[in-house]
Parts: C-alpha cells; sequence; structure tokens
C-alpha cells in the first residue's frame, strides 16, 4: 500500500502533467497571433486588435503552469557548485528546507493572486483593448501554481520521511531550524537597527541571496524569497510587501516584452530539427575544407551560421559537433582539439544574433534589444574569424593534429549554398525586419519561429512528433529562464527600495580610479564568476548591480552588452562549469574532459584579446548600431 508521500507524489505527477500540456499548448499557439498580425499589417493595411493582451495572457498562463513540471523533473536553474559535494543526508536536508521556504513563499503568492482577482472581479476590470475581464487571467495563473505548490509540498514530505525513515534526527532538526530562522528573518529585522539603514539592508540582502545560491536553492525562488524578506523588513507596512508579491508574479510573467524569450527559443528548436546544421556544416566544408584544418574551420563556420537561428550556445555547440565530429574522427584529428574547437565555436550562439544572451542583457538593463542585435554582428564576426585564425596556427604547426580536408571544385561550392539558401533568407528577414523597425524583436522572434516551422515542414524534414517535442523542450526551457526573470523583478522591488544599485553607482563614480581600471575589475570578476555559474543565471543576477555603475562612468551601454557577452561566453568553456565543454564530453564519451579543457586555453585567449580590441576601438561594437539607429553616447 502506497505512503501519503507517495500518493501525494502520484498526484502531483498527474496535475502538473495536465498543467504543462495546458501551458505547451499555449506556447505552441503563441507566435500565431503576432503572426497573422504582422500578415495583415502588410498584406491588407490593418492590425488586429488586442494581439499584445493575448500574448500577455497566453505567456502568463504558459509560466504558472509550467513550473510543477519543471520542479519535478529538477530542472529549475540552480548553481551546483557545492549541493554535490554534500552528503546525502546534507542534501536530502537542503531539499527539506528549500522545498519547505519555497512552499511558503508561494503559497504566499498564490494567496494575493486569489485576492488581486477577487478585487479585479469586483471592480469590473478588463483589458483596455479587447475588454477581457482581468481576473480570469489571475485566477488561472493562480490555478497553475496550485500545481507548482503542491510539488514542493511532495518534495517537503518525500525529504521528511527518507530523513525519518533512516532516523537522521539531527539532519531533520537543521533543516527545520533553518527554515524557522529564514521565515522568522523579517520580524528580527523589523526589530533590528538595520531597519533604519536601508543600504546596509541591501547588502545584507545580496550576501544571504549569496549563501542561499551557493547552497543550492534554485535561482529564481532564491531571488524572490530575499526579495520578500528584504520588503518585509524594509517597507513599514508589511501587507504591501506581501501584496507586492502576488501583483509582482502576475505583472512580471505577463509582460509582453519577456515573450521574445519562448518566441526565440522556439525557433532554435525548430532549426534543430529541421537539419540545418547538416546543411550548414556540408555548404562550409565544402568551401573551407581543404584549408589547414579544414574541417576545424568548417565546424567553426557551421558554428557562426547557427547560432543565426538558434541564439543559445550549448545548443549549437551539440547539434554542429553531431554532424562535424563525425568527420573529424574520419580525417584522424586529435579528439580534445576536435572537441575544444567546437565547444568554442559553440559559443557564438550567444554572440551572433539573434543571441539570447542580448535578450536577457536587454530586459534587465532596458537597452535596445535592436541595437544589441547589430552590435553583435561584427564582433561575432571577429570572433569566429578568430577561432579560424587558431585552428589554422594549429593546424599548419601540427598538421597530424588537424589535416586539411578535401578538394573541391568552384562548382561544387556554388551547388552547396543551395541548401542553405531559404534559411539565410529567413534570417535576414528576420533580422533585417526588426533592425528597419518593420517589426519589434517580439514580432520577430514570431516571424522567426513561424517561418523555421513553414520551411521544415515544406521541406518534410522535420515530423509533427518532432514539432511536438521543439513546443515541450521550449516551454519547459521558458519556465526556468522565467522563474529567473520573475525572481529578478521580486528582487528588484527589494533593491529599488534600499537603493542598493544607485548608492554602489555613486560611490563607484566617487573614487579616484581610472574608470578602465574598475572596468578591469568587473571584467575579472566575470572571468572568475564564469569559472562557477552559467550564463544566463549570472547576467541576471548581477546586472542590476553593476550596469548603473558602468552607465555612470560613462561606458556605452550597448558596448558595455557585446564586451559583457563575450566574458560571459568565456564561462562557457573554463572549468569548472564549463557547460560546453560538459557536453561535447557527452557526445564524445571517449574523449577525457582534461583533455578537451587543455586544448580551449588557445580559444579563451581569443576571447579575452577580443575584449582589449573592443576597448582599444569601441566602434567596431557601435559603428553599425549608429549607422541604423543614430549616434549614441561614446565610450
Amino acid at each position: 500500500m502506497r505512503s501519503f508521500p507517495q500518493t501525494l507524489d502520484a498526484f502531483s505527477r498527474r496535475v502538473n502533467q495536465r498543467l504543462f500540456l495546458i501551458g505547451a499548448a499555449l506556447l505552441g499557439f503563441m507566435p500565431v497571433p503576432t503572426f497573422i498580425d504582422i500578415v495583415c499589417r502588410f498584406f491588407f493595411g490593418f492590425s488586429l486588435v488586442g494581439v499584445i493582451e493575448v500574448e500577455e495572457m497566453m505567456l502568463s498562463a504558459m509560466v504558472f503552469c509550467s513550473w510543477g513540471t519543471a520542479n519535478i523533473a529538477k530542472s529549475h536553474t540552480r548553481v551546483d557548485l557545492f549541493f554535490g559535494r554534500f552528503t546525502h543526508n546534507a542534501r536530502t536536508a537542503l531539499t527539506l528546507c528549500f522545498s519547505l521556504l519555497s512552499a511558503v513563499l508561494f503559497a504566499i503568492v498564490w494567496w494575493y493572486l486569489v485576492d488581486m482577482g477577487i478585487d479585479k472581479y469586483k471592480g469590473n476590470e478588463a483589458s483596455w483593448m479587447l475588454g477581457i475581464p482581468l481576473f480570469y487571467s489571475i485566477f488561472f495563473g493562480a490555478f497553475g501554481l496550485v500545481g507548482f505548490i503542491v510539488s514542493l509540498v511532495s518534495d517537503v514530505l518525500n525529504a521528511f520521511s527518507e530523513l525519518a525513515g533512516k532516523k537522521a534526527f539531527i539532519s531533520l532538526s537543521l533543516a527545520f531550524a533553518a527554515a524557522a530562522l529564514v521565515i522568522a528573518m523579517p520580524v528580527v529585522l523589523r526589530v533590528s537597527p538595520l531597519v533604519d539603514e536601508p543600504l546596509r539592508l541591501g547588502g545584507l540582502g545580496m550576501a544571504f541571496l549569496m549563501l542561499m545560491l551557493f547552497l543550492g536553492m534554485p535561482i529564481g525562488i532564491a531571488m524572490a524569497g530575499v526579495g520578500l524578506i528584504g520588503l518585509l523588513g524594509v517597507l513599514p507596512n508589511p501587507v504591501a510587501a506581501l501584496s507586492m508579491m502576488g501583483l509582482g508574479s502576475y505583472t512580471e510573467s505577463a509582460r509582453y516584452v519577456f515573450t521574445v524569450v519562448p518566441m526565440f527559443i522556439l525557433m532554435g528548436e525548430f532549426a534543430l530539427y529541421s537539419g540545418v546544421s547538416r546543411d550548414l556544416f556540408s555548404a562550409a566544408n565544402t568551401w573551407f575544407g581543404r584549408f589547414p584544418g579544414g574541417i576545424a574551420v568548417a565546424g567553426v563556420t557551421g558554428c557562426a551560421g547557427f547560432a543565426a537561428v538558434s541564439g543559445d550556445s550549448m545548443a549549437t555547440a551539440v547539434t554542429m559537433s553531431s554532424v562535424a565530429l563525425p568527420e573529424m574522427r574520419k580525417k584522424n584529428y586529435e579528439p580534445g582539439f576536435a572537441c575544444a574547437t567546437l565547444a568554442a565555436g559553440g559559443t557564438l550562439g550567444i554572440l551572433i544574433p539573434p543571441s539570447a544572451g542580448f535578450i536577457f542583457f536587454s530586459l534587465v538593463t532596458e537597452v535596445s534589444i535592436g541595437r544589441l542585435f547589430v552590435a553583435g554582428i561584427i564582433p561575432g564576426i571577429l570572433l569566429a574569424g578568430l577561432f579560424v585564425v587558431m585552428v589554422m596556427i594549429f593546424a599548419i604547426r601540427h598538421p597530424r593534429l588537424a589535416p586539411p580536408g578535401e578538394d573541391t571544385t568552384f562548382r561544387e561550392k556554388i551547388l552547396s549554398l543551395r541548401k542553405v539558401t531559404a534559411m539565410i533568407g529567413l534570417i535576414i528577414l528576420v533580422l533585417g525586419g526588426i533592425l528597419s523597425g518593420a517589426f519589434s524583436p517580439n514580432e520577430g522572434g514570431a516571424v522567426g519561429a513561424t517561418g523555421t516551422l513553414i520551411y521544415a515542414v515544406c521541406t518534410r524534414r522535420i515530423t509533427w512528433k518532432q514539432v511536438w517535442r521543439s513546443i515541450t523542450t521550449t516551454t519547459t526551457v521558458s519556465a526556468q529562464l522565467m522563474l529567473i526573470l520573475v525572481g529578478v523583478g521580486l528582487l528588484g522591488y527589494f533593491f529599488a527600495a534600499t537603493r542598493l544599485p544607485f548608492e554602489l553607482s555613486d560611490r563607484v563614480v566617487g573614487m579616484d580610479a581610472n574608470r578602465y581600471a574598475i572596468f578591469a575589475a568587473v571584467v575579472l570578476l566575470y572571468i572568475v564568476l564564469g569559472c562557477l555559474v552559467n550564463v544566463i543565471p549570472m547576467m541576471l543576477l548581477t546586472m542590476p548591480a553593476i550596469f548603473p555603475s558602468i552607465e555612470a562612468l560613462g561606458f556605452d551601454p550597448v558596448w558595455f552588452g557585446v564586451v559583457t557577452i563575450i566574458l560571459l561566453e568565456m564561462g562557457q568553456i573554463t572549468p569548472p562549469v564549463g557547460i560546453n565543454v560538459f557536453a561535447l564530453a557527452t557526445v564524445a564519451k571517449d574523449v577525457p574532459m582534461a583533455g578537451i579543457f587543455r586544448r580551449i586555453v588557445p580559444y579563451f585567449t581569443a576571447m579575452l584579446f577580443m575584449v582589449v580590441i573592443l576597448t582599444i576601438f569601441p566602434g567596431l561594437v557601435t559603428w553599425l548600431p549608429d549607422r541604423f539607429y543614430g549616434p549614441s553616447a561614446p565610450v
């Protein structure tokens, strides 16, 4: 007979599976209204009414319906630096503590969501364009959130049952004591002198957030939790702080600007299954295969091409390795060098637009996505060129390391371009439409996702099973990222109340130091953090505090965005959290990870050299966006 924790766990899985299907269906439909609106606007001279409202409501519903499944799969993003090193009982105790705190946090969010929905119902508030009663969307969000809360309660009971069964009463006691201490923290703060020192309270909140992250708490939940504790400590009215959690969770999950995230992820997923990577590598190999290290050169070039449809680093590395690595093996490439080249080439996925890195940088800093996309083109091409130079230097000095491929005729080169013409045209359409102002980045994502699907279906390169898999993968990834974005928003309320980012900015500007010395310190910080934390979480975590200081020092925001992305790219290939290297080691199981990291050094050096070049010649970043959008503040 099942125990109660097992029964609840089975119930949680069934409920969240059905909620996830609803969320995935909504995400799959999201590009449709925007795409139809664009078609109507350009071909029939009118726009659909209320598209933005519909997109916002679908995004919010998708987010709340998907968090529970992501929690069950343990896929919410966390810093796994120390967590895996703890004993099993310690990990279980931490899971119990964090799940209990998370359940309390989101129970509060749920309560105030319902309360807000009731207020909207009583006030007959409706959306501005379509007149849809707002309480429908809010209540649906609360309904979806129930699945997440049930999954967290199930985690609490499972962890408690496991520790109790092992009679690990010390671990149990510590877990509950730690949870009780955190829950009591707002009361302690309100009677402490810190309540009158918001700046110091903000610094303490940042330190506590770091502690939670390094202990393994999911990043988005840790941010939201610290935001709530801080607001309860700094605001005179605790009800206002609690209400802000419900209001903030809904408004952050229903921001139209955030719809750009699932749109471009979906575009990359459709491209992944449509065989674009094979076409790009085949064309690149035909053109560059005869060069020294030609297949590796083709791999880097293919990565640059796939980056223009993917926007993700690891996806670019893994996808290109599936087609390039077998060819490298046939030509007896040194395995560590082959994997290192593809791991480094994959980092171009977050530099060459459309880039997930630029999207999240824009969402946090409010710098124009269009400017960032344009700004990434020249540095992206230059960095790909530097990687090619590195490959050729190694191939010339050590021919046995990377022998050349086969020669091809000019006719074969021209014919190889046929299969990539349609996808190149789609990329030009998406980026050209964004840059020309014909449509917004959000609309560009919808065009890209819909266009890639149409291309894949028309060429019969994708099955409906793969379409659904693309949608469900996008839903899972988007749910993980949106939890962090919601957490960033809630944490931002606390930081705004303490004025921590702005006070830090004033103090940095007031320092008697050269601004480039301060910038060098930021570069060093990101290189170190890149060894510990993955790209997007690190940027979302640090940028709210760092960006105001950089802007106050007079650096161009777009230039800093590009440099930041390159610095974050380094973290994708440096130990111990070099996610691209881990991914390549998974694909090539016979290649030692140490051998890949050893061959990474030249590419890491190339990235660092690229940062130096862009610092000396900032016009390489700013010239192109200035041509499209007009001049910005000089670096």
